[in-house]
């Protein structure tokens, strides 16, 4: 595929790609990163996979090795496999809902969300370099939680759901390691929120400094220049300003 492939070209635009707008004389900020290879899509992508991995395979190894309904205690008191079926969106969500209707809004979730990390994954190319693992930890933890529990639901549309830990004297309702996925990126989206808005500041203090220096530039060149007189062309002295 061609790096002008309408295709390649739409989705470098879904990812905030700037590469064609070039200021001459401006400080190009954070946007200096814009003419770097974007090659953020493969670690995130290796992420994705490995959880979505571990989590079907998991889910196999349940599914296979515990009876639906049936609760077994990992750590006594702790932690138990309990195998169920949640036929139900996202906490539960709209589980009365036809499930044609659950299919649409998953089918709209998952283009909606897909379209989100792409922003967040153009976005966080454009950190510092020592930042931008934090954005595609995130995407890639949300891109496979995504990936597990949706992939599941192309084939029998329920989700395994299947650890449980213990409160108090109940054991919480159970889930599965795309949930745990999800759950760990929360903490990470804050750190990507937090180097975003510092990127976007060092971009309004860079675009300061420039105009700056660009008034600064302006003054001078209209400035006029000072007059000056050499020896050579010095007009001579009357005899009467000789005399005095």
């Amino acid at each position: 595929m061609s790096t002008n492939h309408p295709i390649r070209k739409a989705v470098r635009r879904l990812m905030g790609d700037r590469r064609g707008v070039v200021t001459p004389d401006r400080s190009p900020g954070r946007r200096r990163a814009d003419r770097e290879p974007m090659r953020g899509w493969i670690p995130t992508l290796v992420i994705a996979l490995c959880v979505a991995g571990a989590d079907w395979g998991t889910k196999f190894l349940i599914s296979r090795s515990i009876p639906l309904e049936d609760l077994r205690e990992v750590v006594p008191g702790r932690l138990a496999f309990w195998h169920v079926r949640n036929p139900a969106m996202v906490l539960g969500l709209w589980d009365n809902f036809p499930l044609g209707t659950r299919k649409v809004i998953a089918v709209l979730a998952a283009i909606l969300g897909s379209l989100v990390l792409l922003q967040i994954l153009g976005r966080g190319h454009r950190f510092s370099r020592k930042h931008r693992g934090w954005a595609w930890a995130f995407v890639g933890l949300v891109l496979g939680g995504m990936l597990g529990n949706l992939g599941e639901r192309v084939i029998h549309w329920g989700v395994t759901d299947f650890i449980s830990f213990r409160y108090g004297q109940y054991w919480l309702p159970p889930g599965n390691l795309a949930d745990l996925a999800l759950f760990l990126s929360m903490p990470l989206s804050l750190c990507v929120i937090g180097f975003e808005l510092a990127g976007r500041r060092q971009r309004r203090a860079d675009d300061a400094a420039a105009a700056r220096d660009d008034a600064a530039r302006a003054e001078t060149m209209l400035a006029p220049a000072p007059l000056v007189v050499s020896a050579d062309t010095a007009a001579p002295l009357s005899s009467s300003e000789q005399a005095a």
